[in-house]
């Protein structure tokens, strides 16, 4: 069984053309599916008139909402690969601690956070500022650096919810960044997309940070799902990991996108085959 991908309208405009082409290419069927189209009880209809019955072979790819919803509301297989608890920064920086960039943070809820904001940057202050980001893959806010005249407004999203939880840390240097693709124990592909915090997308991904990251997962036996992203950075001459993303939430940048559809639609089939024979 090949999967259908269902891509999210309005998401990634024109970079989505050439993911849409690789997957025709690929002879599987690729649509753009507005969020809306997703909704409990809706049943997408896709090339030919065909509608998505439950049990449908499927990779949904888009926003975080937009994959919760597909698992939310539709007995597809797979779906979404898009953990929400184990993408939590609570659930997997305890699992990869030695490797991660802030290797020294606290979590605690934004509200309190705010309240003990002298406390926080007396320990995790540098050059007057923090490093703030949600523990959720959900991402209210944008993790960033601030000080303290910023802090209360860049924490003020998660004042709806007492409960959000958020990662305070010492801000580091980062040169340059990697979003690699994995699937199951393999780096499937890599390629860069920041240098020294501005945008700079390139199909590069060196043999030392591939490397760095298939010894990470060779000691965390642990994955948050069958197919995920890892974002690794270089800071002072060393590779870290900065954090994990969902795959069917986070974009692929300049990855390999013949390798990375090949892959990701391989392993649907053999779950879908798997779960119904």
């Amino acid at each position: 069984m090949r999967p259908v991908w269902l891509i999210e309208a309005g998401v990634y405009g024109e970079e989505a053309a050439p993911l849409l082409g690789e997957i025709r290419r690929q002879g599987m069927v690729a649509e753009i599916v507005p969020h809306q189209a997703l909704r409990k009880g809706a049943s997408p209809v896709i090339a030919g008139g065909q509608v998505l019955e439950p049990g449908a072979c499927v990779i949904g790819y888009g926003t975080y909402p937009f994959a919760q919803q597909i698992l939310l509301h539709h007995d597809w297989t797979l779906g979404a690969w898009c953990s929400a608890e184990n993408l939590d920064c609570v659930t997997y920086y305890a699992r990869f601690g030695r490797y991660l960039l802030n290797q020294q943070y606290v979590m605690m809820p934004g509200v309190e956070a705010i309240r003990q904001r002298d406390w926080l940057f007396s320990v995790f202050g540098r050059e007057e500022q923090v490093f703030v980001r949600p523990t959720s893959c959900l991402k209210l806010f944008v993790g960033r650096c601030v000080d303290q005249a910023a802090f209360a407004t860049a924490l003020a999203p998660t004042r709806y919810d007492p409960a959000t939880l958020v990662v305070i840390a010492a801000p580091q240097p980062i040169d340059r960044e990697w979003r690699l693709v994995v699937v199951g124990d393999r780096v499937i592909s890599g390629g860069q997309y920041a240098v020294n915090g501005a945008r700079s997308i390139t199909p590069d991904c060196p043999a030392a940070v591939k490397s760095f990251a298939e010894s990470m997962l060779a000691e965390v036996k642990w994955r948050p799902d069958p197919v995920f992203m890892l974002d690794v950075c270089e800071s002072a001459g060393q590779l870290w990991l900065v954090e994990l993303n969902s795959f069917s939430g986070s974009w692929l940048y300049r990855c390999d996108l013949p390798a990375v559809v090949a892959a990701t639609s391989e392993l649907a089939g053999r779950l879908w085959h798997n779960k119904h024979n």
